[in-house]
């Protein structure tokens, strides 16, 4: 557990047009009046890495629709453990108000000794007082009795809420989980395609003008392929205080490589039920570094209050509470 050096934010993807893409060794003895290529030669070549770049802009784009749809079965899923949790919330302030009554009816009982009618009998000091011993008898058992049903009930129904709220959470973490996954190879191809689009501006800028003026440009599909990918998978985020909120959007637009982020949730502690926590789910122990880092330099600006990471349960995820 840590209590409270900036980071430079990462650079976004540019967009790259007027080129083909595809990776391209360069020949050991190319290089302006040098080339040796003929024009014919390097349309051919040129051809293909824009076929390439198009089959890997293709690919992108259904990884791109399939983490569209993790996303929303993660929207679902959230939605769910919101709802679960607030019935859960509703279902514990019902029982505790019937919890105090049930607490002074088993007292009542346990102090009262024998409340059965042949005791009243034998303990009346009159027939009169008999019949009103017994009617209050009658009336509080019938009283109690119905106390402790809604009682019963009650506490079964919370204890089914809190199975659902539980189930709601667990299918919320994988839902961000496969939302997870398919965004990181989403980048991972993202940065290829990147590499690619460098590598064939270099050989693009080698050819004679005359041939640079006659290829095909790059394909509008590998331009979209080069944007911005969807943001990072978050769970939890609607009940976040103020604090957490703003930690957890200065930390998505900033670190586009943390995994996932997650907030609101049932916990026995009181931190993430109470919405002043957040985890930041990561695969990079040295990204997880920096961020801490950066956190505890702007603890006061976040009102972070205590941070745990590198300790037990604590290696792959940042959890960071705030005031």
């Amino acid at each position: 557990m840590k209590f409270f050096p900036s980071v430079t934010k990462s650079a976004a993807i540019k967009q790259v047009a007027g080129v083909v893409v595809g990776v391209v060794a360069l020949s050991a003895g190319w290089g302006g009046a040098a080339f040796a290529e003929s024009g014919q030669d390097a349309m051919a070549r040129f051809t293909e890495l824009s076929r390439q770049a198009e089959r890997l802009a293709e690919t992108m784009n259904s990884a791109q629709q399939d983490l569209d749809q993790k996303m929303q079965l993660l929207s679902e899923a959230e939605r769910r453990q919101a709802d679960d949790l607030a019935r859960l919330d509703a279902a514990r302030v019902q029982l505790a108000g019937y919890q105090g009554n049930a607490d002074r009816i088993a007292a009542a009982a346990y102090m009262g000794g024998r409340a059965d009618d042949m005791n009243a009998f034998l303990t009346a000091a009159s027939p009169q007082t008999l019949i009103d011993n017994l009617a209050i008898r009658r009336t509080m058992a019938s009283q109690m009795s119905e106390q402790m049903r809604v009682f019963r009930h009650l506490d079964s129904e919370a204890q089914a809420m809190a199975a659902a709220s539980a189930k709601s959470t667990t299918d919320a973490r994988v839902a961000v989980d496969a939302a997870a996954d398919v965004r990181a190879d989403l980048q991972s191809k993202q940065s290829q395609l990147q590499t690619e689009v460098t590598a064939a501006k270099a050989e693009f800028a080698l050819l004679p003008p005359a041939e640079q003026a006659v290829l095909t440009v790059m394909p509008a599909a590998v331009v979209a392929a080069l944007g911005p990918i969807r943001p990072i998978p978050t769970v939890g985020m609607g009940g976040l205080v103020p604090n957490a909120r703003g930690l957890a959007a200065y930390i998505m637009a900033t670190y586009p490589g943390v995994r996932s982020i997650g907030g609101v949730r049932a916990d026995p502690l009181p931190d993430h039920p109470s919405g002043r926590a957040i985890d930041i789910m990561l695969d990079d122990m040295g990204l997880g570094d920096v961020i801490l880092a950066d956190i505890h330099s702007q603890a006061a600006r976040f009102g972070v209050v205590y941070t745990m990471w590198r300790v037990p349960a604590h290696f792959d995820h940042i959890h960071i509470t705030v005031a």
